[in-house]
């Protein structure tokens, strides 16, 4: 397994090409609609930034929207590595209410990771909206507010009641239909948002020894419940009533759960784990979260040879040779990452929507 300091490394260094996208994005290049005409709305996105209480902890990132216009989209296509998701940059809202979908991303990634998926979601009548956490992203990166993990779902809530109580995209939103989705640490953001409580004693004897899971080196990494106010904090319920679904993407985390909080789940979550099982031990995460939630709440798949990095977008053909040349050890995140990683987007589009449209 490597260790805590490789993963850091990799995760800072394949995510350099994110930064790069976030560079250009704005330079938009005119692309032909796709064959999909018959998707009800375009893919609309706007940058948000969420006006509260908390100016110490400034929320910064995107909202993707139905716009009126099907056909309108372009794609920013500037980065050698990552394949754009569809957008129209101009677009403005389409008439109605439509359902709102929160997403988390992973350890020290970004909005941009499930662009894809904000984006297909709002061709089919989803408001998603994405923040960076403070600490734990790309661009954002601090050792105290790292330590301060509680605060992830906390910045969820946060955005959710700016959305619905002061942002202009208030009326459009449909207040009783408010789901989540989270990747990697972002999956564990978005359960812990759900119900899931972090455990104490649970983390200090499920990370005592060797050969741990992944999620005690990144916790114990950035010190995480090592004092009392700490534990205190991470101890206590983050769950927000106004999330009626959540889906989890490949989480990591779920060793330090109580068992207790999970086995109380009063709403329905959608497992997806990675058959491939290339960076988590499924066996004690996903698997593990789907044993150990009501059954008649929970629905888990493991996508067969799907891997923990198909959750995030799809790399073009020449991305691995270019990360393998240029950024050794690196290529790890475009494996399998073009015409597979595409044909496990739809899968895991498919499972969202059969999901969330119940």
């Amino acid at each position: 397994m490597p260790s805590l300091f490789f993963r850091h490394r990799l995760a800072q260094r394949l995510l350099l090409p994110a930064a790069f996208v976030v560079a250009c994005s704005l330079a938009v290049n005119a692309a032909q609609a796709d064959s999909e005409t018959a998707l009800p709305y375009g893919p609309g996105v706007a940058k948000i930034n969420v006006a509260d209480e908390r100016p110490e902890r400034p929320l910064s990132g995107d909202l993707w929207f139905p716009t009126p216009t099907p056909g309108k989209h372009s794609r920013a296509d500037k980065s050698k590595v990552w394949q754009m998701a569809l957008a129209d940059t101009r677009g403005t809202v389409a008439d109605g209410t439509f359902p709102l979908v929160v997403v988390s991303h992973g350890m020290y990634g970004n909005t941009f990771n499930q662009a894809w998926l904000a984006s297909e979601l709002a061709r089919r009548g989803y408001v998603v909206a994405m923040i960076n956490h403070p600490g734990t992203s790309t661009f954002l990166r601090d050792a105290d507010q790292a330590r301060e993990l509680w605060q992830r779902p906390v910045d969820l809530s946060r955005l959710i009641s700016f959305l619905i109580d002061k942002s202009e995209y208030a009326p459009v939103i449909d207040r009783n239909r408010i789901y989540a989705a989270g990747h990697s640490l972002g999956g564990f953001t978005v359960m812990m948002l759900a119900g899931a409580e972090f455990d104490n004693a649970r983390y200090r004897t499920v990370c005592d020894g060797q050969d741990l899971p992944v999620a005690c080196e990144v916790l114990s990494g950035w010190s995480v419940a090592e004092t009392k106010d700490d534990q205190a904090e991470m101890a206590t319920s983050r769950k927000d009533d106004r999330i009626s679904k959540v889906i989890s993407l490949d989480l990591g985390g779920t060793p330090v759960f109580s068992r207790d909080s999970l086995a109380r789940f009063d709403i329905p979550v959608l497992v997806l784990g990675s058959g491939r099982a290339d960076m988590l031990n499924q066996e004690i995460e996903s698997r593990a979260l789907a044993t150990a939630l009501p059954g008649q709440k929970v629905k888990h798949l493991e996508l067969p040879d799907a891997g923990h990095f198909d959750f995030m977008g799809v790399c073009k053909p020449e991305g691995y040779a270019i990360l393998e040349e240029h950024e050794p050890g690196d290529e790890i995140v475009c494996i399998k990452g073009h015409r597979e990683r595409q044909s496990q987007h739809q899968r895991i589009l498919k499972e969202i929507l059969t999901f969330l449209d119940k």
